[in-house]
């Protein structure tokens, strides 16, 4: 009796153990994916403003700025001095050399000053600042440094208003006198001069931006009209008509996007629209984008990447055509007359001031307005975004005012991770991801859509390899192959699944791959030719009367679907060079370009589905197996005892009733495919392209994940947007395991009188 206790405390306790133990896996397991997805919950938080703080100065000023740290703030007065009302004790600097009566000062990306004097000279410039460790302190020192010479205006031509900005081949002014003339001054580094040409505008000059790359200038006419030139030949550039009259213009950083403020309060956010004329000098019509074009016909398309996609035609000339600058977003309104757009510095915010105090934060690319606040009473005459976009400093009714601004992932809406998202050098909305460029300039593009795609499109090869192979193989190993094929082949198969994963990327991307890429034709023949091998194989075994088939011994359709399938595989190797030769020119690749446009990558989604299911074939097969060894002997020796065949018993009796198992399986094969991480990192080129084509490669979550993390900045955009790919990726598992328990309930619910 006291054993009997004693045994059933230990039930007890066991039971306890295990149930504590599996519960508090799945609590870690929770905890896991929640501390996960709470690293991407602020991407999703808007931004946040500081209470406004009053700066006394002696004047209004007519610009205003602060350093990259916020420790100090400078104006600039109306006597052309920048002085710095909060110290440190900095004596003043002087742009002109001496105090000059100021008519205007423009603030510009990266603290570029245009300074127009009264006299009509022009000054431009930049408010310097370096540290300065002498004395064991750090000391900020504050200088002005000119981007080129005082500009006079020519002999009888006064200038009233400026704009410039500064490239890497110099600096562009744009100034114009009272009678709407427009003078357009270069200063040459190479040259050490300026170079000013007149140019004539329909009507006189409100306002006036030049982007930063110094390849367009937009004007503002008085009768709100907006115009723009390039920057070079100083030429008209389209630009998408039915705009309100507009009041301000102002390009983002990197020159590539115009924003335009309505006289109304509406806003517009313009992009340059890469175009490019083609011509068909071929004999044949072609198809370009949608465009038919006839022979000797041509036509101006838009499209960012028309030069790569006909560069193999001959018969099609390119030629590059102007742009076009089109509205991409319609930001919401400021809700007053808008008075001065300040850029951001590092990215495409920007800050709106109204004529009734208002001042807004916005984001291009996300096309939100992000704060909006009224600042005080009377308008915004300066304005300025920190260089950090962490502050801003704003001129109201003469008051000069700053505060903090905390808006650290502005360019991260659903939207843009999800949706086509309208980019600089696009021609059209588009999925597209690019988490860095080569300057601060580059816009992130952080599109989610081609890493799901990616993920999709790799599972999907491996799943079409992997499935029919574990499957029949399942079958046929626990079903009909004799005792030594089950004593070899088992083991085998399961063995491949201690291979490691590196160890797959690394044969499929450096031994595979390139033995694709040269026998590419024998592949596709092989492929196709597989299964008709099997299908050769059963007519061949039917051709057998049934009394020699009864002869055989077990294992004989082996034997002949062997044959058959080294049969067809010969075949397709004795043919695949001379049928390349006659019907692709000895080149298949370059056919595939040229006549059918399909690019060919060594590194792609065949070489991917064959490393990834390869990987994928022992999960399948084990389980599957085991579902088929499963189902009860009575059941298949009755079916025997009746009569069936061995093939008819395991195709009617024993795969239905193993399907929750083999279904299962299958879904477990595809979670092991979707979460690959190293196979398809090495193998798939890590290419996020939107493209079915089993010729290109792909980029996936998890490939971008292990990428991409150890350089994105910590609590950064990238940094979040890839937990938010982690997040996104258990998720998919998620929904995936949860389908395979649903499907394997209902499959065993059917198929349960088995």
């Amino acid at each position: 009796m006291g054993r009997l206790l004693t045994e059933t405390r230990k039930d007890r306790l066991a039971t306890v153990l295990i149930r504590t133990g599996g519960l508090l896996v799945i609590l870690i397991v929770v905890g896991i994916v929640v501390d996960i997805g709470l690293e991407a919950v602020p991407l999703f938080l808007g931004a946040r403003a500081g209470a406004l703080e009053p700066v006394a100065c002696e004047v209004p000023p007519l610009a205003a700025g602060s350093d990259p740290r916020r420790e100090i703030l400078w104006e600039v007065g109306p006597d052309a001095v920048v002085r710095f009302p909060l110290g440190p004790d900095t004596e003043p600097l002087l742009p002109f050399t001496e105090p000059t009566p100021l008519t205007a000062a423009d603030h510009e990306i990266g603290g570029l000053l245009t300074l127009l004097a009264d006299d009509g000279r022009v000054a431009v410039g930049r408010v310097r600042f370096r540290d300065d460790w002498s004395g064991g302190d750090r000391h900020t020192v504050a200088s002005w440094r000119p981007a080129a010479p005082t500009l006079a205006p020519p002999a009888g031509v006064r200038f009233v208003g400026a704009a410039a900005n500064a490239g890497d081949d110099g600096l562009l002014l744009a100034a114009w006198a009272a009678d709407g003339a427009l003078h357009l001054a270069r200063w040459e580094g190479d040259d050490q001069a300026w170079s000013t040409a007149a140019i004539t505008v329909p009507g006189p000059v409100r306002v006036a931006a030049v982007a930063e790359g110094l390849g367009s200038v937009a004007l503002v006419l008085a009768d709100g009209r907006l115009l723009v030139l390039d920057g070079h030949s100083h030429a008209p550039v389209a630009v998408e008509s039915g705009l309100e009259p507009i009041a301000r213009a102002r390009f983002l950083i990197g020159g590539g996007t115009l924003i335009a403020a309505a006289s109304s309060g509406a806003m517009y956010a313009l992009l340059e629209v890469p175009r490019a004329e083609v011509t068909n000098h071929g004999s044949s019509a072609v198809q370009i984008d949608g465009i038919r074009l006839g022979p000797g016909e041509q036509a101006v398309v838009a499209d960012t990447e028309l030069g790569a996609k006909l560069a193999a035609r001959p018969e099609v000339a390119v030629v590059r055509a102007p742009p076009v600058w089109q509205v991409a977003r319609e930001l919401p309104e400021l809700g007053s007359e808008p008075t001065v757009i300040a850029p951001g510095s590092r990215r495409r915010d920007l800050l709106v001031g109204g004529a009734d105090g208002t001042v807004a934060l916005y984001h291009s690319t996300s096309g939100r307005r992000l704060l909006r606040h009224h600042w005080g009473e009377g308008p915004v005459t300066a304005l300025a975004l920190d260089p950090k976009g962490d502050g801003d400093v704003a001129v109201v009714g003469g008051s000069l005012l700053r505060r903090t601004i905390s808006n650290p992932h502005p360019e991260t809406t659903l939207r843009t991770l999800f949706l086509p998202t309208w980019y600089e050098g696009y021609a059209a909305p588009a999925w597209v991801w690019q988490s860095t460029g080569g300057s601060d300039a580059s816009e992130p593009k952080l599109s989610l859509w081609p890493l799901l795609f990616g993920t999709l499109k790799a599972t999907l090869y491996a799943m079409l390899i992997s499935v029919p192979l574990a499957l029949a193989a399942a079958v046929y190993i626990s079903q009909l192959a004799p005792t030594w094929v089950q004593t070899v082949v088992k083991p085998t198969l399961e063995l491949m699944a201690a291979v490691p994963s590196v160890v797959v990327g690394f044969l499929a991307a450096l031994w595979l791959a390139p033995r694709l890429e040269q026998a590419l034709l024998l592949v596709l023949l092989g492929g196709l030719g597989l299964p008709t091998a099997v299908v050769v194989a059963l007519a061949l075994w039917r051709l057998i009367p049934g009394r020699r088939r009864r002869r055989l011994p077990e294992g004989s359709e082996a034997g002949v679907l062997l044959v058959a399938v080294v049969a067809v595989l010969g075949t397709a190797a004795l043919l695949a060079e001379p049928l390349e030769a006659a019907l692709f020119g000895g080149d298949l690749r370059r056919f595939l370009f040229t006549d059918w446009g399909l690019r060919y990558d060594q590194r792609n989604a065949i070489a991917v589905g064959i490393g990834l299911g390869f990987a994928v074939i022992p999960v399948i097969f084990t389980i599957a197996e085991d579902a088929c060894t499963a189902v009860p002997r009575s059941l298949v020796a009755a079916a025997r005892a009746l009569g069936a065949t061995r093939w008819q018993t395991a195709a009617r009796l024993v795969v239905p009733a193993a399907s929750p198992g083999l279904f299962a399986a299958v879904m477990l094969g595809l979670g092991r495919a979707v979460g690959e991480t190293m196979i398809v990192l090495m193998a798939a080129g890590n290419t996020p392209l939107l493209d079915l084509s089993p010729f290109n490669g792909m980029r996936t979550m998890s490939a971008a994940i292990a990428v991409e993390m150890p350089e994105a900045p910590v609590e950064g955009t990238l940094f979040r947007v890839l937990f938010l790919t982690g997040t996104l990726l258990f998720l998919l598992t998620l929904v995936l395991t949860t389908f395979a328990d649903l499907v394997g309930r209902r499959l065993r619910e059917r198929y349960g009188r088995f």
